[in-house]
């Protein structure tokens, strides 16, 4: 029962009850509010995140549909094309080093001697363990008309693109295949028609 008015309550509690329950009331509107602080603060992220997922999928590509592909390493390098009706390089331009892939000893050193009798520029002959058939000529990107002017002189020759070589001479690789030279006569001639288009030209 209470001591007196004042600390009566017209409800009959104590004005240390209704204290608490104020100080209570209090506790839970501030915990509320700091929630709703915290929950408004994430809706508003996850509204922005929707948005730029939202833009990036509706950006239009140039080719919808197609998968952009992707390279990895160092670009490759292209071939350098000949224009329509281009002739093999003349021979006295052409620089050609022979590289003997066979059993058979003095080989690169004959053809080199050969070739340079035929007009062309030569380099050491030596020896080689990548010759396949006949002959491989390997050329650079900027050596295919070089490598056309070697290929007349050999049946059976073929090209062989070495992307990282720099400038126009090219290597002949002599393999078991290897029958001789070309007649020089049939030589000469197919050096005055144009070159065949090389694949991706």
């Amino acid at each position: 029962m209470p001591t007196s008015h004042r600390d009566a309550h017209p409800y009959g509690r104590s004005s240390d009850d209704v204290r608490r329950r104020d100080q209570r009331l209090r506790r839970t509107r501030r915990l509320r509010a700091t929630q709703l602080t915290i929950f408004s603060v994430l809706a508003i992220m996850l509204i922005g995140v929707g948005v730029y997922a939202l833009g990036e999928l509706s950006e239009p590509t140039a080719e919808p549909g197609v998968i952009a592909p992707k390279s990895f390493g160092p670009d490759p390098v292209e071939l350098a094309c000949p224009a329509p009706g281009d002739l093999p390089t003349p021979p006295e331009e052409v620089t050609v080093t022979v590289l003997n892939g066979t059993s058979r000893s003095g080989l690169a050193g004959d053809v080199t001697e050969n070739l340079a009798e035929r007009g062309y520029e030569v380099g050491e002959p030596g020896n080689t363990r990548r010759a396949t058939g006949a002959a491989t000529i390997v050329h650079g990107p900027e050596g295919y008309l070089a490598a056309q002017a070697v290929q007349v002189q050999i049946q059976d020759a073929q090209l062989r693109l070495d992307e990282e070589r720099e400038g126009a001479g090219v290597d002949l690789l002599i393999g078991d295949g290897f029958a001789g030279l070309q007649e020089e006569s049939v030589a000469a001639a197919a050096l005055e028609e144009p070159v065949e288009m090389p694949e991706g030209c």
